[in-house]
């Protein structure tokens, strides 16, 4: 599992990348089967997200966990190699593979950071491709099949609720503003802001403070989590 923090202050956002390889095969050359190419890759690939909301603390707690619905089984996709000096040595062959995952829809469904696409190479098969692709038996052709499967994990802490929240517009032309519920204090005093579930108003300072112990709305106990995270999602 390969994780990379976002964040600025605190852990707002964490992503994770879990890829597996599932089978690997060496086929006879795709010219031998009335292909154009001695040398080939054919890659299957399955790919699932998830989101979760995680507690920080001393011993961090799964509040939430949920599938996106983004659940994409690919067909087998074949990438033809030209060059064989390309499967020849490790940094070759780890590029070359790159290359071509990169080229898979529903990886690129993904928007993987430049450093998580170095993870989704299956390291596994890559010391496999090398030994065949040096053998003296190379120049016969060969077509390596791999299946493969990726799972991308979006984690989210207390701060990233606070991202999802909305700047609290003040009426400088009212005679009376709204009081924090946490602290009690005026508004109008500090940064406030608006929970994304149902609009009540707290200082911003306090609300991040509540977040680090509770998910609900401290007034209507309404659970922020989801609705919080999916509409930091489209931020």
């Amino acid at each position: 599992m390969e994780i990379s923090k976002h964040d600025t202050d605190g852990p707002a956002v964490n992503r994770g990348i879990d890829a597996a390889t599932i089978s690997f095969s060496e086929e006879p050359a795709l010219a031998a089967s009335g292909g154009s190419h001695r040398f080939a890759l054919r890659v299957t690939c399955s790919v699932t997200r998830f989101v979760e909301f995680h507690r920080s603390g001393q011993d961090p707690v799964v509040l939430l966990r949920r599938c996106t619905g983004v659940v994409a089984r690919g067909s087998a996709t074949t990438f033809p190699v030209d060059d064989l000096s390309a499967l020849q040595s490790d940094t070759a062959c780890r590029g070359a593979l790159r290359g071509m995952l990169e080229q898979l829809p529903q990886l690129r469904s993904l928007w993987l950071a430049e450093d998580e696409w170095d993870a989704v190479v299956p390291a596994d098969i890559v010391p496999q491709i090398v030994r065949v692709a040096r053998g003296d038996d190379a120049k016969d052709g060969f077509t390596f099949c791999f299946a493969m499967k990726v799972h991308r994990r979006i984690i989210y802490g207390e701060q990233a609720l606070l991202m999802a929240c909305k700047e609290r517009e003040l009426d400088l032309r009212a005679a009376k503003t709204d009081d924090c519920a946490i602290c009690l204090n005026g508004l109008e005093g500090e940064p406030a802001v608006e929970l994304p579930t149902c609009e009540h108003a707290f200082h911003r300072r306090c609300i991040s403070t509540w977040f680090s112990k509770a998910t609900t709305c401290p007034m209507c106990r309404g659970d922020v989590r989801l609705r919080g995270l999916l509409k930091f999602l489209n931020l």
